[in-house]
């Protein structure tokens, strides 16, 4: 198993979906104990591949600083995104 789905099996299994949106440090730290790996380096590059396959939903708070909350099914919030873009539409007749 490479390292990529050992973190998500990890993660599905405590439910870190749970947690909320937190800092990177926080999965820093949790990937480095799950892998083992205290190479920062390497603790960043599995998480950016995670962020980009859908893994992590990005929040930017008020200061400019990011916040990530776990999602254990990509393609479910894809779809969710997809169906929030679309919106409703308002009609207004005068």
């Amino acid at each position: 198993m490479d390292a990529m789905n050992s973190v998500i099996g990890y993660m599905k299994h405590k439910n870190a979906e749970n947690r909320g949106f937190l800092k990177y440090g926080y999965y820093k730290r949790l990937i480095s104990y799950i892998l083992d790996l205290h190479l920062d380096y390497y603790t960043r590059k599995i998480f950016l591949k995670m962020v980009r396959k859908g893994y992590f939903i990005k929040h930017e708070t008020e200061q400019k600083t990011f916040r990530y909350r776990f999602n254990p099914n990509p393609t479910e919030e894809i779809k969710e995104e997809e169906n929030n873009k679309l919106g409703s539409i308002t009609l207004d007749f005068d």
